[in-house]
C-alpha cells in the first residue's frame, strides 16, 4: 500500500508531460504580440521584426510587433511582465528590461531578474561613438581634446538610462575625463536624427543606424566598441587600438516571456527562433543591418543575461547611475 502514492506521482507527471506536450503542439492558436520597448527603426524594432516574420511562418500564426516605446522600456517591460505566461505576449529585451532596471528605478513595477522567462538570444552588435557632422575633430583623440576643453559644457544623446548606450557613454567619459550631459531619447533612430542636426554633440548606438549616416558624411563614427573592428564600419578603429581598454559594449537583444512560461513554450520558441537564426537569409539580413545572429540554447541565453546583468550593476554603481 505504501507503494500507491508514488504510483500515483508517476502517473501525474506523465499525464502533465503529455499534456505539456499536446499543448506545445496546439499552441499556437491564434496572433502572438512581440512587444518592443522602444520607438519603429530602431535596432531593437529592427530585429523584433525580422524574429517576427520567421516565426510568424514557423508558427502558421501572425506575430505582431507591438511598440510601446518610452521609459526606457520599462512601460514596455511592465506589460509583458504583467501578461498570462501562455506564450502570446513576448518581448524583444535587452540589459535594461532584463538586469538593471531594478537597481537604477526606484519605483519599478517589476523585477528585471524574477518576472521574465529567458527564451532565446536573438541578435548582437557592438556600440559605435559617433560625433556631429561639424565637429572638428577626425578621430577620437581629437575628439577628447575637444570634449575637455568644453567640459561640461557639451552634450550627448542616449534612448534611456541604464541601457548600453547610456552606460558607454558614462564609462567612457570617466575614462577620458570629461563632464557631458545626458539628453534622452524615445529610440535610436531619434538619437542619430539628433546627431546629424547638431542637437547633441556626440552618442553611442549601433552600428545599424549609424553606419548608413557615417557612410553619407552625415556624422562622424570615431570608434567601434568591440574586440575588433567591424564588418559594416571596416575604416572605424576599435577602442582598444586608440588606447582606451575595458570599452567593449554590446547591443544584445533577447526573445523572453512573462515568468512562468511553460516549458513546451519555452522549447517551441527557442527551437523556431533558432531555425530562424540558422537561415542564410535572415543572416544576410543581419549582417546587412551590422548585427550577427546570437544562436545557442536556452541555458546558454539564461547564463549570458545573468553575466551581463552581474557586469552592469557593477558599473551603475561605481558611477552612481540612478534614475530620480
Amino acid at each position: 500500500m505504501a507503494k500507491r502514492p508514488l504510483v500515483f506521482a508517476v502517473a501525474a507527471l506523465a499525464v502533465a508531460a503529455s499534456y505539456g506536450t499536446a499543448f506545445a503542439q496546439a499552441y499556437p492558436t491564434k496572433p502572438v504580440s512581440l512587444v518592443v520597448g522602444f520607438g519603429p527603426g530602431g535596432p531593437s524594432d529592427t530585429i523584433a521584426r525580422l524574429i517576427a516574420s520567421q516565426l510568424s511562418d514557423a508558427l502558421k500564426q501572425q506575430v505582431l510587433v507591438e511598440n510601446r516605446a518610452g521609459a526606457a522600456s520599462n512601460i514596455a517591460a511592465e506589460l509583458v511582465a504583467k501578461a498570462r505566461p501562455d506564450g502570446y505576449t513576448l518581448m524583444i529585451g535587452n540589459v535594461g528590461t532584463l538586469c538593471v532596471n531594478d537597481a537604477l528605478y526606484a519605483k519599478l513595477n517589476y523585477s528585471p531578474e524574477r518576472d521574465f522567462t529567458v527564451i532565446s538570444m536573438t541578435g548582437q552588435a557592438p556600440l559605435v561613438l559617433a560625433v556631429e557632422p561639424k565637429m572638428p575633430a577626425a578621430s577620437l583623440k581629437e575628439f577628447v581634446a575637444y570634449a575637455k576643453s568644453r567640459s561640461g559644457e557639451i552634450n550627448y544623446a542616449s534612448p534611456g538610462v541604464g541601457i548600453p548606450p547610456h552606460f558607454a557613454s558614462v564609462m567612457f567619459a570617466a575614462k577620458a575625463g570629461f563632464n557631458s550631459t545626458n539628453v534622452q531619447y524615445r529610440s535610436g533612430s531619434s538619437v542619430i536624427d539628433s546627431l546629424t542636426k547638431g542637437e547633441v554633440q556626440w552618442a553611442f548606438d549601433v552600428p545599424l543606424t549609424v553606419t548608413p549616416q557615417h557612410q553619407a558624411g552625415k556624422l562622424k563614427a570615431l570608434a567601434v566598441a568591440s574586440p575588433k573592428r567591424w564588418s559594416t564600419l571596416p575604416d572605424v578603429p576599435t577602442f582598444a587600438e586608440q588606447g582606451y581598454q575595458g570599452m567593449e559594449v554590446i547591443g544584445w537583444f533577447a526573445l523572453v516571456g512573462p515568468a512562468g512560461l511553460p516549458q513546451p513554450i519555452v522549447e517551441k520558441l527557442h527551437d523556431e527562433t533558432q531555425r530562424a537564426l540558422a537561415n542564410p537569409e535572415i543572416r544576410q539580413k543581419f549582417a546587412n543591418i551590422g548585427f550577427e545572429p546570437q544562436p545557442g540554447t536556452t541555458a546558454d541565453a539564461v547564463k549570458y543575461v545573468a553575466e551581463e546583468r552581474k557586469r552592469w550593476l557593477a558599473v551603475a554603481k561605481e558611477h552612481n547611475i540612478k534614475v530620480e
